[in-house]
């Protein structure tokens, strides 16, 4: 098959993947006849403690069209659980939530993109390394991997990470935790090297 892509040439490929997104299945569950907002879309509107425009209603997950990923709805549950049922008030904070698309090679990604990062910070810092493991080198593999790490100039706090390559889901989920905690560049730096590891990259980049 030929898809034809404009300016940036022609492809062959044996499959074609139509990515449309998805809309919140709130159709025709009687929302709007007692009186729930919603948006354009359909998605539920609610506040930080996920309580809707009516009293006693409350919605978490994708229907509320925040962040369509299933550990988030599990936090939110829970954050509503614990605020509803046990006492203990408690919110989601949506900033660094790791993803990442399982194809081949592996994507994953935390924080902000180097765009993101420039429209909102002053200055700016960009880390890169694109290098070929030891593994595939022994193994005479030519496969590479690309890591990306988006530095805040003005504090040296990691605020982006961007992985592609083999296994990147599973290094960036022990990595995010470091962007979320915000640590430094020097924190990463200062981290000995598990080698030889794919990971180990996250703490040699110059």
């Amino acid at each position: 098959m030929l898809v034809e892509s404009g300016d940036g040439g022609d492809v062959e490929a044996d499959l074609v993947l139509f990515a449309i997104g998805r809309v919140p299945k709130t159709l025709d569950l009687g929302l709007e006849a007692v009186g729930v907002a919603l948006d354009k879309d359909g998605a539920v509107f609610v506040d930080e403690y996920n309580r809707t425009n009516v009293s006693g209603i409350y919605a978490v997950g994708d229907v509320t069209n925040r962040v369509q990923l299933t550990p988030v709805a599990i936090r939110e549950g829970h954050a509503f659980a614990d605020t509803l049922f046990g006492n203990n008030p408690r919110t989601i904070d949506y900033g660094a939530i790791p993803t990442a698309v399982f194809s081949n090679p592996p994507i994953a990604g935390v924080g902000l993109t180097e765009e993101e990062a420039r429209a909102q910070l002053s200055d700016v810092k960009v880390y890169k390394s694109d290098f070929r493991a030891m593994k595939n080198v022994l193994a005479g593999r030519n496969e590479r991997a690309l890591y990306k790490m988006i530095v805040d100039g003005a504090t040296d706090k990691v605020v982006g990470l961007h992985l592609i390559g083999p296994d990147s889901a599973e290094i960036l989920q022990a990595a995010a935790i470091a962007v979320k905690a915000g640590l430094t560049k020097q924190a990463f730096d200062d981290t000995v090297a598990l080698h030889p590891s794919m990971a180990e990259e996250l703490v040699l980049m110059k």
